[in-house]
């Protein structure tokens, strides 16, 4: 019999089919598991929280470890101090001469694929290394028809990924149009507090709702700059300057006309 486990990130996506299976209104999954790199927003626990007290379906929460401490205590890139494997994040550089890099991305694997693998093999009842039949865990992903290029095979013959929301051709609007119909509120997006791939938009959300957040990304950055075994210097903004000091202003903050006013509106 294969198995309906659910990679849950618990952003918009992933929390609609975490629902609409609890609600009836898909297949029913036998679980769900959310990877915590203890460094979620506040807001993504808290929302977590609500999903494991209103889901039918078995939230299973596993971890790796604690990403932003791993990442402090690292010497060289890829170790850490005592000595043991450390995955490193996307984080930017800049060379003593200018030149720009950015270092390669394990923590996604390390701390979210692994862990959650793990788990999905306990939950199929088999003890580490021992063989699966191939296609025994059908693995439910929140990708939306808007991000088709995020889809994927699985490189396990024992897992095979399922993608829900394109077969019902829903997009990243329709499941939030999914939580209004229910009388539920927007999920928080689900991301470390510290991720380089954060826009300007959400760094400036970070700063203007989550101050304590904003502050602890901010030492984060300023604790990396030399870290790494790297030639020049660290950052989580792919500005290469000190977070703080980078310029988060949006259209309207610039005194930029918006589109309304453009338009003659009053």
């Amino acid at each position: 019999m294969v198995m309906r486990i659910l990679s849950l990130g618990a952003g918009v996506q992933s929390s609609t089919l975490l629902l609409m299976s609890s609600y009836g209104e898909i297949d029913k999954l036998d679980a769900a598991v959310f990877a915590d790199t203890k460094w979620e927003s506040q807001a993504t626990y808290r929302w977590l929280e609500r999903l494991e007290s209103e889901s039918t379906v078995p939230v299973h929460r596993v971890s790796q470890g604690d990403l932003r401490a791993d990442a402090l205590v690292s010497q060289v890139r890829g170790t850490k101090a005592t000595g043991s494997r450390w995955a490193s994040m996307p984080l930017f550089t800049l060379g003593p001469n200018g030149e720009k890099g950015m270092i390669r991305r394990q923590c996604t694997y390390e701390y979210k694929i692994r862990p959650l693998e793990r788990r999905f093999r306990e939950l199929a009842g088999y003890k580490p290394r021992q063989r699966i039949p191939a296609g025994s865990i059908e693995v439910w992903k929140g990708i939306s028809v808007d991000e088709l290029r995020r889809a994927s095979v699985s490189d396990k013959k024992w897992i095979s990924f399922r993608y829900p929301l394109i077969e019902m051709k829903m997009s990243r609007q329709n499941c939030l149009d999914w939580f209004r119909k229910h009388g539920l509120r927007e999920p928080p997006r689900s991301a470390c507090i510290g991720c380089p791939y954060r826009h300007n938009s959400e760094w400036r959300r970070l700063k203007l709702e989550s101050p304590s957040e904003w502050a602890d990304a901010v030492a984060f950055d300023k604790a990396i700059r030399k870290c790494g075994g790297m030639r020049g210097d660290v950052f989580i903004h792919a500005d290469r300057i000190p977070l703080d000091q980078v310029d988060l202003r949006n259209a309207a903050d610039h005194g930029q006309l918006s589109l309304f006013d453009k338009a003659g509106g009053r």
